[in-house]
Order: structure tokens, then sequence, then C-alpha cells
């Protein structure tokens, strides 16, 4: 055989698994009689390892400010939230050497006899080296661990530990308050002088200036104009009365008629002792008249002391007048000095009222520090007492004590023993397995013609099995039959390659299957394109919107339906660079969502490429759906050049950018 003949084949070496495995049984003895050597070695070197207790307190960090406890300008604010950041300050508080040191102190640390001796340096160097302190979850509790030899002594250490943190947060708490105590004194003392100087320039200011104020704190001013000014309204009001009635008795006498029913003439002696005179009179002339006509003369002489009477009656009514109309002059004099007495008050007011400005600025400041002083001094009362060290409850407490412990930390005794075991069996089996490799004894050598034998070459391996399989001889080679060879390439493989060289390029990151035949086509080349282009080292994403077929994962059909989020209907394949987007649960798509364009956009965020199948074109397509989205749409068309109704659907949608393959030489090669 020549040696482009000898070329063809090639040596192939397999591994035989069951020359292997009879390897491992036949050792099966010897790895178990030395696992046992090593685990008894293990178990007596964890003999003289020392034990290890650990013992474990909590604490809660919380607020603990109460009614009762805290002072009362500060009850109704709320308690301040405790966050990761708190917890973890108090556990680097709990860490510190100062808490150390306190805990060593409180409880008499350096006369155990394990720390007897140790100075401080080396006593804070152990106890931090075995000391743990964690936060439990996501919770505000906090885990202080420690571990010794002692059981009881790991406990009180522990214990230490925990109940100084406690003492030394109250005792910051209570530093706080302290230090305001001292500060509220110092500005007590200022403001009592501050006070002391406002007030006495209060004084001062109106004695300089006679602001001197009467009852109910009104300037002496200030009550003269009031006074004036109510002199002066009772003045006039007197004056108009009494010219009105003078008035009324002088018309009543110029008109003839009797004034006697006037009040201010009835008032007057003589005119009521003519009233009656008259009466009298009136009586005796009604009684003569009975007798006697009104001629006779004691008729007459009755009428005439009547006529005699009026006619004094009205003389002391003008007498009235008269006296009225004095009385209505004075009162006019009277309000003419009151009026003069007001205007000179007035000027007095108007310099008081522009000294009262700095007066009240005064009285203002000696308010305002009066104010402060108070609130200062109420402050300073419950800081006083609330500086003891009882008075403060720290925001953390212990919620469980630390106890010994009866079984040791460490070492994990039964833990080691099954590591050396599992350890020790693993390695003798991975040494025999790779002796045997080594030796050459679990390969296998086998020849072959091809990598991928062609059509008809493996029913000629078959009939002349003798020589294949014959390592010396070599088989000689055989005429291949003649047989259809279907091409390397098919058209479709050639537009896949084309479309994912488009995307490789960055031409293209949005594409669109559709068909004008049926569903099933579309699927299975977005399959073949999205392997295409993840071989390419790119990112993609399918999402499914034709095959209908539901499924128990969340899909395109709950998102539209607003059933599901965007996160819930992407689902990652194994590769990262991939990511599918089933169909769903749904039996159909609603059309009437702007979801989808949406969730297009963000996958064009994460993902190189968004490969969409749409499915058949025509009333149920789901391509109006990406109607508003700018990408390629491929058809796949059955009848070449008669998927011009199908292209023209496409562009009324605003598919610019359609390309049309077709696929009926592949089906033509496919019968073939």
């Amino acid at each position: 055989m020549n040696d482009s003949a000898s070329g063809a084949d090639k040596s192939e070496e397999s591994i035989d698994a069951s020359v292997i495995l009879k390897a491992v049984v036949s050792k099966l003895l010897r790895i178990g009689f030395v696992t046992v050597l090593l685990l008894a070695a293990a178990y007596a070197v964890l003999l003289f390892v020392p034990k290890l207790y650990e013992s474990r307190a909590e604490l809660l960090v919380e607020p603990r400010n109460t009614a009762y406890t805290s002072a009362a300008s500060n009850q109704s604010a709320e308690t301040y939230y405790i966050d990761i950041a708190t917890v973890s300050s108090q556990i680097e508080l709990i860490k510190s050497r100062d808490t150390i040191l306190a805990a060593v102190d409180a409880a008499a640390l350096r006369d155990e006899p394990a720390f007897e001796g140790w100075s401080d340096s080396k006593l804070v160097a152990e106890i931090s080296e075995n000391l743990v302190v964690t936060q439990e979850r996501a919770s505000r509790l906090i885990s202080v661990a420690y571990r010794h030899t002692d059981a009881d002594l790991a406990a009180k250490v522990a214990n230490a530990i925990v109940q100084a943190h406690v003492q030394r947060r109250a005792g910051q708490q209570i530093s706080d308050t302290v230090d305001a105590t001292a500060w509220l004194q110092q500005e007590i003392n200022r403001l009592r002088e501050s006070v002391v100087n406002a007030e006495r320039a209060i004084a001062d200011f109106r004695v300089q200036n006679d602001l001197f104020t009467g009852s109910n704190n009104e300037s002496l001013t200030n009550q003269q104009l009031s006074n004036f000014s109510a002199q002066i309204t009772a003045a006039n009001e007197r004056r108009n009365a009494a010219e009105s009635r003078a008035q009324l008795i002088r018309s009543l006498l110029e008109s003839g008629q009797s004034v006697g029913g006037v009040s201010d003439v009835q008032a007057s002696a003589i005119v009521q002792q003519l009233s009656q005179e008259m009466a009298r009179l009136q009586g005796e002339r009604a009684q003569q008249a009975a007798t006697f006509l009104s001629s006779h003369p004691t008729i007459r002489a009755l009428d005439a002391q009547i006529a005699e009477i009026n006619t004094q009656i009205s003389n002391e009514g003008r007498r009235v007048a008269q006296a009225l109309e004095a009385q209505a002059q004075i009162e006019a004099d009277l309000e003419r000095s009151l009026q003069a007495e007001l205007e000179r008050v007035k000027v007095t007011a108007g310099a008081d009222t522009i000294e009262g400005v700095t007066l009240a600025e005064l009285e203002r400041e000696a308010t305002a520090q009066r104010e402060l002083l108070n609130a200062y001094l109420l402050r300073f009362t419950e800081a006083s007492a609330r500086s003891d060290m009882s008075s403060a409850l720290p925001d953390v407490r212990i919620v469980s004590e630390a106890v010994a412990a009866t079984t040791p930390a460490s070492p994990k005794s039964s833990l080691v023993l099954l590591a050396v075991g599992v350890a020790a069996v693993l390695l003798q089996v991975g040494g025999v397995i790779f002796s045997e490799l080594l030796s050459g004894r679990a390969l296998v050598e086998r020849s072959a013609r091809r990598t991928e034998p062609e059509i008809g070459e493996e029913d000629h391996a078959e009939a002349t099995p003798a020589v294949a399989e014959s390592p010396e001889v070599p088989a000689p080679p055989q005429p291949l039959p003649i047989t259809g060879h279907r091409p390397p390439t098919t058209l479709i493989d050639t537009e896949i390659e084309a479309l994912a060289a488009s995307v490789l390029a960055r031409l293209d990151r949005l594409i669109l299957v559709a068909s004008d035949s049926n569903e099933q086509e579309c699927l299975d080349f977005a399959e073949r394109l999205t392997a295409a282009i993840v071989d390419n080292g790119q990112s993609v994403a399918e999402i499914d919107a034709a095959s209908r077929q539901q499924g128990i994962e969340l899909g395109l059909t709950d998102l539209c339906a607003e059933g599901a989020e965007f996160g819930d209907v992407v689902h990652r394949g194994a590769d990262e660079r991939f990511a599918f987007v089933p169909w769903g649960q749904g039996t159909r798509l609603n059309r009437n969502t702007e979801r989808v364009a949406t969730l297009v956009e963000a996958l064009s965020d994460i993902y190189e490429v968004i490969v969409v199948v749409t499915g058949r074109v025509g009333m149920t397509s789901s391509l109006p759906l990406f109607a508003g989205v700018d990408g390629k749409c491929v058809l796949l068309s059955s009848s070449g050049p008669n998927s011009a109704s199908a292209t023209r659907d496409i562009a009324a949608l605003g598919f610019d950018d359609v390309r049309v393959i077709t696929t009926a030489a592949e089906r033509q090669s496919e019968v073939a």
C-alpha cells in the first residue's frame, strides 16, 4: 500500500473502562487496609490534639428609651433607625482593646491560672485571637463566642465581654449627658447675667423717658388720651342735648303752644305750683260753668286767672330755655378746653410712640433671654437627674448568657475521620487509575478510514470485518460505492452564514423570521441561526412568538396579558450568551400592548442580537406586534417568485429591510 493510501487511515486510542474497574476491584483489599491504617493514625493524633470548648453569649441591639427615662423634650421624637452599619459598629466596639481590658478588670481574669502573670498586651492578644463576634444573619443579634481549653473559663470570658460592652455603652451615653450638663451650667450662668442686664436696661429707659405704666400695664399717656377723648365725647353729647331741649321749648312758645309737657319745664318747682293752681282754677270754672254762662263775671274772672297762669308758665319756660342754652355754652367751653388738652397729650404720645419702639426692642431681647434661660434651666434639671449610671438604658442588652460547653467545638473528630477516609479512598483509587493509564493497559487501539464515514462506508466496513479488526495487516483500499452524494452546504446554510456574518459585522441587531407556509419552518431556521451566532462568540436572545405551544414556564403571552414581569419571561440557557423567551402559558397573544416593544428594547441593551420568530404571514401573524421596532425581516418562502404578496404585507407594516429566502431547493435536496 502506498503512503497516500495508508494516510487515509487514522489510528485512535480509547480508554477501556472495564480494565480500570477490574484493576480497582483487585486492589480493594489493599485500599481498605490502608484506609483503616490512616483512620487509626488520624484518631491517635486527635487524641493528643487539645480540645477547645466554645461558649456563646448573644446581644440584642435596639433602642431602649422609655417615657420615664427619656427627657420630656425628647419623648415625641422617633427612635433612631438601626441598620447594618450600626450593628457593625457595635461588633467593632466589642472587639476593641478597651472593651477587653474592661472585661478583664470586671471578671478578674488576671487571677485565673490560665492567664496568671500575663501582661495586658499578651492577655488582650490571646483573648482577641480566640474571640469571634458575628452578626446572626440579617438580624440585630450579635453573637459573642470565645474558645478555650477550659469550658468554664470560656463561658466566663464571653459573659465578661458582653457585660463590659453593655456597661461601656451605658457609660458612653451617660458621658454625653454629663458633658451636656456642664455646658448647660455655663450657659445658665451667662444667661442669668444677660437677663438681669436686659431688664435693668428696660427700667432705666422707662425712667429716662417718662414711660410709666398705669393699670392694665398701659402707659399713662395712653390712659390720658383715652380719658380726654371720653370727656370730650360726653361734653359734646351734653351740649347737643341742652341745645336740642332749649330749641324745643322756644319753638313751642313761638307757636303759642303750652310748654308744660316738656320735661325740663315740668321739673321746675314754679311750674309745678302753677300747674297745680291752674288745675284748681280749671276745676272751679268747670263747676261754675254748669251754673253761669261764659260771659258771666265769675267765669270771666276764672278765665283771666287761668290765662295769667299760662303766661307765667310760658315765662318760666323761657327761663328754662335760657338756662339750657347757658348749660350748652358751658359744655361747649369745656369741650374746647378738653380738645386743647388732648392735642397737647397727642404731641406727648407721638414722642412716646417713637421711644416705645426702642422700649419694645429691649423688652423683646429681655423676653428672649428669659425664655432661653427657662428652657436651659428645664434641660439642666432633666440632665442632672439623668447623670447617674443607673439612669441610662444602653442601646444593647444581653439576651442569652454563655454557659459552659459539654462537647468540644474543635477538633470535630467525626468530620476529620470522615475526611481522612474519603481522601484515602479517592487518592488510592486515583493512583490505581493513573497507573493503569500510564502502563497503557487501559488503552485500546482501533483504526478507522475517516472521522466521519461517507454514505455507504459503514456497510462496506461490516462486509469486511476481519480486515478492519486486524492491527497487523492493513486493510486494502476499497472503492467507494456509487451513491447520491449530498452537497456539504445547502442554500439555507449559506443564507444563515450570511446573516451571521452581517450580525458579526454589527449590520443587523434585530432579525424577525417569518414564513409564507408554516411556523415550524420559522422555528427551525431561527434555531439554526441562533446556533451560528453563538458559535461566532456573540450573545443572542430568541423570542418565540409563533409556536403556540403552551408550557409551564412564563413567556410572551403572560407578559402581554400583564400576568408576568419582564424578568420572569427571560430564561437563560446553559451558555451565558443565550437567552430564550418561550410562548408561555397563554393560548394567544394580546395585540393591544406595548410591552413587546419594551421587551425588545430591554433585551437589545443586554444582548448583541435579538431573533424573533413571528410565524406565518397573515391574519394570525405576530409581526404587527413588532411593527414599531427597527430590524430586518427574513421571509422564508416556499413559492419563490410568488412571495411578492407576503413581502408587500410585511412592507406595509413598516419593515423596510425584507430578505426573502427560498426554501424549495432545500426540500428537494432533502427528498433526494
